[in-house]
């Protein structure tokens, strides 16, 4: 079935039926369907429920939720291609991010110890706290077109999680954290209204 793309939406509308997608898809009880509920921790989403989702979004209201992104934007920090592009524009050198990975510990302070001392990048003082730094903004960044609600996410906070740990299941946890029910429907809701189909003052 094709999406009906003239229809015009309006916020309630939106709303329930977003709710009704995401029981559909995940298998959840309509109660447990609140506006601050995340996708994960509390309705126990996985990667193929997201899948479900998308879909039913795109025949619905002919919107697709950038899972996919999200997906591949976890891959690249996980295998520091991210790390290697902020590191390339900060010292102007190409480190592989394979070469990266092998340093240890995971930290920003062992990967630039690595690089004094197999390729010459001096140390100053404060760099480590920099590099996280430039990191987080280019992490959230490349969240910023996603349903994720990351109005609040500091990048001091954001840091602190991957100042010990750059594979820091924390950091990673409180970002899809950010995928609730309400960042869903506002994101629907912002992509239909860039496409004229939100009614307007609803």
């Amino acid at each position: 079935m094709e999406p009906d793309t003239a229809k015009i939406w309006t916020r309630p509308e939106v709303r329930a039926s977003v709710g009704k997608l995401i029981v559909e898809s995940l298998g959840v009880d309509e109660a447990d369907v609140t506006a601050d509920a995340t996708l994960i921790r509390d309705l126990g989403a996985e990667s193929i429920d997201f899948l479900d989702l998308s879909y039913k979004c795109q025949q619905t209201f002919a919107v697709e939720l950038p899972m996919r992104a999200i997906q591949e934007r976890r891959i690249e920090w996980r295998d520091f291609s991210v790390l290697a592009r902020v590191l390339e524009a900060r010292y102007r050198i190409a480190v592989p991010a394979e070469e990266l990975r092998m340093v240890a510990p995971a930290t920003v302070g062992a990967v630039l110890e690595h690089l004094a001392a197999k390729h010459g990048v001096p140390r100053t003082a404060g760099d480590a706290h920099e590099v996280i730094g430039a990191l987080v903004v280019r992490m959230l960044a490349d969240l910023v077109r996603t349903p994720l609600d990351l109005a609040d996410l500091t990048v001091d906070r954001f840091a602190g999680y991957l100042e010990k740990n750059l594979h820091s299941p924390d950091a990673v946890e409180v970002i899809m954290n950010r995928l609730t029910v309400r960042a869903v429907t506002e994101y629907i809701v912002a992509q239909l209204a860039a496409a004229g189909r939100l009614a307007p003052g609803t």
